[in-house]
């Protein structure tokens, strides 16, 4: 039919009909985007764990956010000390509903976070063993600070008081910390209410990631410790280290070495290439403390930890060659852990090119001579020796030679709960112990010493910086101490060099940190 000029045109003409048309539009493409999108259920890594979350695809997912009271294992390796942390902070939460209730007095508590990669790759830095071990050490911190059940009275850490108990909440970052921002985010957010987060330890490893997120911490006030942090350019205003820094690993070597004979001194220089801050600061400090060894004597490789490759990674060829070609016996070794051993592989190979001298290889680190235990026939066979100068000596310390007042005490906390010496072979229980433990006394004497009774993370802060002289932190690795013009870094700290192959004889006296 056909319609006069004044009829009216079907509904779904003109702007009323165009604006209906886009409401139903949106809707049905709000609905299908609705439809399509995974709720938050489906990005949980487990039920009841909203704070745990799957990020990644396909061999790169991997489950990040918190975990405080419902476990969560991220790695099968993990599941034992992931349970045992959950329950600790579940009694400690349900120890406050008990005496509130009427039967005894208040027993406040607050969180300290453990931030650090829970997950692995082969190309990560930290493999899943020093992953557990870093656990179990900053577990038996939190059961020390608590006077857990299981401990005997030679475990206590003698700190003033009872209270405030800790809650140990665990920060998974990623394993190679790319999601340190969202999961940073989650912590500050912790900061607030009555049981409120007061500081965060560990911070993983020497990389950018860790200085962002440090600087991110610092910027709400909360104080962070770094348990194996040595990268010297990695200093933010709220962030301590319970470690040497690599400037403090090459003075340590250097005294150590100054005892070799003139012939002995020619060294070489190998170095990762990566922006890595481990690598790149133990890389300045050989070039600062062994000028006179070095000289210009040095050749780079592409490591094979983190996402960063640039090349081919664990290419020695090129070391070898030089190393054979200058005769040195002396290698000055700037790189990580997991990229050790295969170096020894290459170096073991030095007499096809006429190569037949002994080879000392010197190292900086935590850890990475047990990463090369795997070699460690090799290493005999070939006549290599490693020399690392470490934050820790567990066999040595374990034995009684030469180990810090303290260490007894942590020694025999860490067996009440059941875990075995090897746990202690690599460093990092012993470190990760130091780190909250120093977050644990702080707070507690904020709590004890002031009249401040709801500890925040600034007041920890604060108090971080005051241990010195009469007040320092009892810590296994030694006694530590801080002040406001450390920039972070522990004052007399030990750092033992730890020798593999084992040589013979009595280990000499330690340097300290100054």
């Amino acid at each position: 039919m056909i319609q006069g000029p004044d009829a009216l045109p079907p509904w779904w003409k003109g702007w009323r009909g165009i604006g209906v048309l886009a409401l139903v539009v949106a809707l049905i493409a709000g609905g299908t985007l609705w439809l399509l999108r995974p709720s938050d259920e489906d990005h949980r890594c487990a039920p009841g764990t909203p704070d745990l979350q799957w990020v990644g695809s396909g061999a790169d997912r991997e489950c990040v956010g918190l975990m405080d009271e419902t476990a969560y294992p991220f790695a099968p390796q993990l599941k034992d000390i992931t349970e045992r942390i959950a329950a600790e902070n579940r009694r400690v939460r349900d120890q406050e509903k008990k005496q509130s209730a009427g039967d005894g007095d208040t027993a406040s508590y607050v969180k300290i976070a453990l931030l650090t990669p829970l997950t692995e790759s082969g190309t990560s830095a930290l493999p899943i063993e020093e992953i557990r071990s870093s656990l179990e050490g900053a577990f038996t911190a939190q059961c020390r600070a608590n006077a857990c059940p299981a401990l005997s009275e030679s475990a206590a850490t003698g700190l003033q008081g009872r209270t405030p108990q800790i809650q140990l909440v665990l920060a998974s970052e990623g394993r190679n910390q790319t999601y340190w921002r969202a999961t940073v985010d989650r912590l500050v957010a912790l900061t607030d209410g009555l049981h409120p987060l007061v500081a965060v330890a560990g911070m993983g490893v020497g990389v950018p990631e860790t200085q962002s997120a440090a600087d991110e911490l610092g910027k709400h006030g909360i104080p962070s410790i770094g348990a194996v942090l040595t990268a010297t350019d990695i200093v933010s205003e709220h962030l301590f280290k319970v470690s040497p820094s690599n400037t403090d690993y090459a003075k340590a070597l250097r005294r150590r070495l100054e005892r070799l004979p003139a012939e002995q001194r020619r060294g070489y220089l190998v170095f990762d290439s990566r922006d890595d801050n481990f690598v790149r600061t133990m890389r300045k400090a050989y070039d600062d403390v062994f000028a006179d060894f070095i000289d210009k004597r040095r050749v780079s490789y592409v490591g094979a930890t983190g996402p960063r490759s640039e090349g081919v990674p664990r290419l020695f060829a090129n070391a070898v060659r030089n190393i054979c070609l200058t005769r040195t016996q002396l290698v000055f070794y700037a790189g990580r852990g997991r990229d050790l051993p295969d170096f020894v592989e290459a170096l073991a190979n030095r007499g096809q090119c006429g190569h037949d001298k002994p080879i000392t290889i010197v190292t900086g680190s935590t850890g990475a001579v047990q990463q090369a235990q795997e070699v460690m026939k090799l290493l005999k066979d070939s006549d290599i020796t490693i020399q690392e100068a470490s934050a820790t000596s567990s066999e040595d310390w374990i034995g009684g030679v030469g180990a810090p007042k303290d260490f007894p005490a942590f020694h025999q906390g860490f067996h009440d709960l059941k875990f075995s010496d090897q746990e202690l072979a690599d460093g990092y229980a012993i470190m990760h112990h130091d780190a909250v433990l120093t977050a644990a006394l702080a707070t507690r004497i904020v709590v004890n010493e002031t009249s401040v009774n709801d500890p925040r993370a600034q007041d920890v802060f604060h108090q971080i910086t005051n241990f010195h002289d009469a007040s320092t932190v009892p810590a296994a690795s030694g006694t530590l101490s801080f002040d406001d013009a450390s920039r972070g870094w522990p004052h007399n700290k030990p750092v033992p060099i730890i020798q593999v192959p084992a040589g013979s004889g009595s280990p000499e006296p330690p340097y300290y940190t100054p």
